[in-house]
């Protein structure tokens, strides 16, 4: 074994490079031979400054000189070349054994000492030496290489901190006092340092969070001192810019040959990465059971793993009863095998599969879903679990059904609206073509409609429109085609009307629907009837489309309201041009009232028994621009019709308290002046106000403010007119019923009513005194009234028996041309400087 030995140092010998130094010609190169036949390469020198220099340029393994040398000595030369390389050995060759010489050489660390004459033997010996120890040392430096190249390669944090030799007695020395001596290029990114230099500057201490030092001395204390290593901690350090870098930490104590600590290595995983993973699988964990969408987890054959809450919360099944079973427990057998074949198909090709789907919850109901389906796959492509994710489209599909249904149907009554209306109408009327038959088109509007939806508020009107709606289906056939076509108009269309005008089916139906409609309704706390018109069109008579015919049936039916209401009409040719005077009607109210068309005229009314003037009655007077004077008679209907009597209502009003107070001002007597509400300006809930702001803008008394009200107006409603009345009353206007005995009052309401006055109607004062049944009725009425504590007044008094007869039975007062006609607001008040005495 020493043998080989040798003879491998030998082999490693004769790979190496020599200097030799020697100033003696002859004796360096006889020994330059012997080296040759030993070593690789051969360099010679002849004094210690030649010798520094080839040493410098070749850069030999090993170095062999004689001592005394001009120009430079060997120690001299020596001492320069530990300072290049302090690993290359050195070999001295001297004549001289001066004590001096040989102290120098130990200090410099040479290798070798041989004497001259030298000793071929010993020289040989001394090259084997320092052989091995160039190859152990070589060896060495490759090791050292490779630790080094591991250590500043490896993604693994370290740091080796200088250990204080009382660490026995501290155990935090290595915490207050271990230097950071070397440390790898993973800590100083880890921690944000650009270069290592800057954490050899630190103390480990000055790596941790301070939450941190406390662990981490415990572990020293209790682990490192004891065994020479710790366990594995999670600590965190302190990166460069102040935050937390979380690592787990292993410390190796190592030891020098006497057991001293002299190093400690710390090394360092980082766990952000970890941690972020940690915090991402966290979320989409809370992802997974928080989502909206139901998930469900399976196996690569399909073996239900985990699903989420909304899973449970979709399907109703709980997760331990789904855990391990097939997804076909939520088939609702509404799709068949080529459904499914074809979904797996597409999702073993492509990895996706996405659709609407049809499945059954745990209780039975079958729900529409929107489902998504994943394959996941490994590297090889092989799949590994499946993940599907689906949403309850039942609210969406009834949200579509419902805009679907709003597209064709009127969504407070149920009934068609007017586009599916014309679609229905146009496939009838086709059909009636083909089978020469009749089809009836009835077009149906509620009577003062507008006046109870504007009074009791819209609630009270819907609830109406509901109630006919209603009404309308159960009293028309399933064949027959229903519709809304907005506010209070309806249509129903019969099919299959075969007889004639004159024994119309369709009459027959509509007198029968008119009874049904002109029922009492209970709104809430309110008995109401409502009336309808109704006008009826027929094909192929009155016209062979859809537009004509619901023309022809809006101007019937318009001609039914102006027969009274409440009526059915047939379309005749003459409706067309009646409706069309209508229509220009309104077109003209709508513009006298931008322009102020209108005006008042003002009717005295008398004391019977003095003959003095107590008051006058404010009437409304219209001369149109395009269609010349018109009477009450004529626009008063229209204007109710379409609201516009709010409008004109208010104007009189205004007007009457304007030009009374303006008479006061004049110097004038003051009279009371009497103003006519109509049905609807009574319901309007704002009407105190708006009579409240009349007096105020006026600078008018409330005493000089006579409300007119007809008897059906106040009857319509009687409970809520209680409390108008009231309201009205509080105002400080005196309150009267106009048209006295021309409708229905209950002597009960009477009697709560807050009134002031009765007006007789003129329809029973005109053939006074010889229509006994009229004097009759009149004296019952005055002495009602009186027997109510209210003043009686009779309108229409043209002649002197009339106001005979008034006086003898008591009445109060009178109005009518047998005192004076009506007289514009200039005529009215020159009367008034004439002849005006006011009071009883």
């Amino acid at each position: 074994m020493n043998l080989q030995r040798e003879q491998d140092d030998q082999a490693y010998l004769r790979t190496l490079s020599v200097l030799y130094v020697e100033d003696e010609d002859d004796i360096r190169e006889e020994l330059a031979v012997f080296l040759r036949r030993r070593v690789a390469t051969v360099h010679t020198a002849a004094n210690g400054r030649a010798g520094l220099d080839a040493f410098s340029q070749y850069r030999p393994d090993l170095v062999i000189t004689d001592i005394r040398m001009p120009v430079m000595t060997g120690l001299e030369m020596a001492e320069r070349i530990r300072a290049i390389n302090p690993a290359t050995p050195v070999i001295i060759t001297t004549a001289f054994e001066e004590t001096r010489y040989f102290q120098k050489a130990i200090e410099l660390g040479v290798d070798q000492y041989l004497t001259k004459p030298l000793n071929l033997d010993s020289l040989a010996a001394a090259l084997l030496k320092c052989a091995r120890l160039i190859r152990a040392e070589t060896a060495l430096r490759e090791v050292e290489e490779r630790y080094h190249l591991l250590f500043q390669l490896s993604h693994i944090a370290i740091s080796v901190a200088e250990t204080a030799a009382a660490i026995g007695d501290r155990p935090n020395a290595l915490i207050a006092d271990g230097q950071i001596t070397d440390c790898n290029a993973a800590l100083s990114s880890l921690l944000g340092y650009a270069r290592q230099d800057e954490l050899t500057a630190l103390q480990f201490g000055d790596l941790l969070m301070p939450e941190a030092l406390g662990r981490v001395n415990r572990l020293i204390r209790d682990e490192l001192l004891l065994r020479g290593f710790s366990s594995e901690c999670e600590v965190d350090l302190r990166h460069r810019d102040g935050r937390a870098v979380p690592v787990i930490v292993q410390f190796i104590l190592r030891r020098d040959a006497a057991g001293q600590a002299i190093e400690t290595w710390a090394v360092m995983r980082d766990l952000s990465e970890q941690r972020r993973a940690e915090h991402a699988l966290r979320l989409a964990a809370g992802v997974f059971d928080n989502a909206d969408e139901a998930i469900l987890l399976s196996d690569r054959d399909n073996r239900i793993l985990s699903v989420n809450r909304s899973f449970s919360r979709l399907t109703g099944y709980a997760q331990a009863e789904v855990i391990g079973r097939n997804p076909r427990l939520l088939q609702s057998g509404r799709h068949g095998p080529a459904f499914y074949a074809q979904l797996w198909e597409t999702l073993l090709a492509s990895g996706h599969w996405q659709g609407e789907i049809w499945n059954r919850r745990k209780e039975g109901e079958v729900f529409p879903e929107w489902l998504s389906i994943t394959a996941v796959r490994d590297s090889q492509g092989q799949v590994l679990n499946f993940i599907g994710i689906f949403s309850d489209l039942s609210q969406i599909k009834a949200a579509t059904q419902e805009i679907e249904f709003l597209a064709h149907y009127d969504p407070l009554t149920r009934l068609a609206n007017r586009r599916l209306l014309e679609d229905r109408t146009g496939q009838l009327i086709a059909l009636a073509a083909r089978q020469h038959s009749q089809l009836a088109l009835m077009f149906i509007d509620l009577d003062r409609f507008k006046v109870v939806n504007d009074s009791l508020g819209h609630a009270t009107g819907d609830a109406i429109l509901e109630c006919v709606a209603h009404r309308l289906r159960t009293t028309m056939r399933e064949v027959d085609v229903l519709a809304r076509l907005g506010g209070d108009e309806f249509v129903c269309v019969l099919p299959e009307i075969a007889e004639t005008r004159e024994g119309s089916q369709a009459l027959v139906v509509a007198r029968r629907l008119l009874k049904v409609l002109n029922e009492p309704m209970q709104i809430a706390e309110h008995a109401l009837t409502v009336t309808s018109s109704i006008g009826i069109s027929l094909y192929p008579t009155d016209g062979v489309d859809y537009e004509t015919l619901l023309k022809q049936a809006d101007a019937a039916m318009y001609s039914a309201k102006k027969t009274g209401r409440a009526n059915v009409m047939c379309f005749s040719p003459s409706m067309n041009l009646a409706l069309e005077q209508e229509r220009q009607l309104e077109t003209a109210l709508r513009h006298g009232l931008k322009t102020q068309e209108f005006e008042l005229y003002y009717q005295p009314q008398v004391g019977i028994g003095s003959g003095r003037l107590i008051g006058m009655e404010a009437l409304l007077r219209w001369t149109s621009e395009d269609l010349g004077p018109l009477t009450p008679g004529n626009f008063i209907p229209v204007a109710e019709e379409t609201g516009l009597i709010l409008a004109l209502g208010e104007w009189v009003l205004r007007e009457a308290c304007r030009q009374t107070a303006h008479w006061q001002r004049q110097g004038l007597p003051p009279v009371v002046i009497a103003v006519n509400l109509s049905a609807l300006q009574f319901r309007q809930s704002q009407l105190p106000e708006i009579v409240r702001c009349a007096l105020h803008d006026n600078a008018l008394a409330a005493q000089w403010l006579e409300l007119e009200l007809t008897e059906s107006v106040i009857m319509q409603d009687a409970e809520s007119a209680i409390a108008s009345l009231r309201f009205l009353k509080e105002i400080g206007a005196t309150l009267a019923i106009d048209d006295f005995g021309t409708g229905y009052s209950s002597l009960s309401y009477l009697k709560r009513f807050a009134l002031d006055k009765l007006k007789i109607d003129l329809s029973f004062i005109q053939d006074l005194p010889q229509d006994r049944d009229d004097a009759k009725i009149v004296t019952a009425i005055i002495s009602l009234a009186h027997a109510l504590n209210l003043k009686v007044i009779a309108e229409g008094v043209e002649t002197e028996a009339q106001w005979n007869f008034l006086r003898d039975h008591d009445c109060d007062e009178i109005q009518g041309y047998w005192y004076s006609q009506p007289l514009p607001a200039q005529e009215m008040e020159a009367w008034l400087r004439r002849e005006g005495r006011t009071g009883d």
